[in-house]
């Protein structure tokens, strides 16, 4: 079992808004304030207390994660072909691999290497996967297809095709084929100027302690709206004292004394 295998089958022992953390950690380096805020409602959510814009929990699924493939099992990228709707690419293309060596991809501004670069790495379930599929900018926006692609493939020797298409989950055969880039790593840069990378999910432990933390943080403080309310609360309250107290001391005032001390009525007895 694999390393995110593994974290899957952990994540399905948490409750529901930790496991939705992890699986925005595995999408992304670093969370933003919309997720720390869709996180601070889940768990509010998880302890009873509605959240006005009805998020729920999304926990982390197989679908997300690389595929488990057989160690035995050799799986070889050919080529890309047949990419649609993905930028201004021309489609009925084919980009071939190399077996052996390296293969080099190269070509001016707007040729479309981000494009296949994108495709590849949704496809391969790599780690990074927040970079956006746009759409062929010069067709109408109700024009714009779904985006898609065929790879060539050898399983164990024999050629095969598998579809790829945007928001459907990616064939499992491609999940072993690594995609690295500099948003796909985690460096970290020591006291002594060194470089170490942590493996693709080791790092969720501590981001998921950090997140943690963060959260805890926000539970301690108010609540800005639910401080104003309560602000607003006492500044009402401290004016109908004040104004109580004026209409008393008028009162007090009008009233007749006896030898300078308020003017007493006495009840038959």
């Amino acid at each position: 079992m694999s390393i995110l295998q593994e974290i899957l089958a952990w994540t399905q022992g948490l409750p529901a808004w930790q496991s939705d953390a992890v699986a925005r950690l595995l999408a992304k380096q670093t969370l933003t304030m919309d997720d720390n805020e869709d996180l601070f409602a889940l768990l509010k959510l998880a302890h009873g207390i509605p959240d006005p814009k009805g998020r729920q929990p999304k926990p982390l699924t197989a679908d997300q994660i690389p595929a488990p493939v057989a160690v035995a099992t050799h799986i070889e990228l050919v080529a890309m072909k047949n990419m649609r709707n993905v930028n201004a690419i021309a489609e009925n293309q084919r980009l071939p691999f190399n077996a052996t060596g390296m293969t080099v991809i190269y070509g001016d501004n707007g040729s479309g290497k981000s494009g296949y670069s994108r495709v590849l790495k949704r496809a391969c379930r790599a780690r990074d996967r927040t970079e956006a599929i746009h759409p062929n900018a010069h067709l109408p926006a109700g024009q714009a297809g779904v985006p898609e692609a065929t790879f060539e493939i050898l399983v164990d020797g024999v050629a095969k095709d598998v579809q790829w298409t945007h928001g459907k989950v990616a064939p499992p055969e491609l999940s072993s084929l690594a995609v690295f880039d500099t948003r796909c790593a985690r460096a970290y840069l020591d006291s002594e100027d060194d470089f170490s990378y942590v493996p693709y999910g080791l790092d969720v432990f501590e981001a998921l302690a950090k997140v943690c933390k963060q959260l805890k943080a926000m539970v301690a403080v108010p609540d800005p709206d639910e401080l104003l309310a309560d602000i607003t609360a006492l500044e009402m309250w401290r004016a109908q004292i004040e104004k109580r107290g004026v209409e008393t001391a008028k009162k007090r005032k009008a009233a007749p004394t006896v030898s300078g001390a308020p003017a007493v009525a006495a009840t038959p007895g």
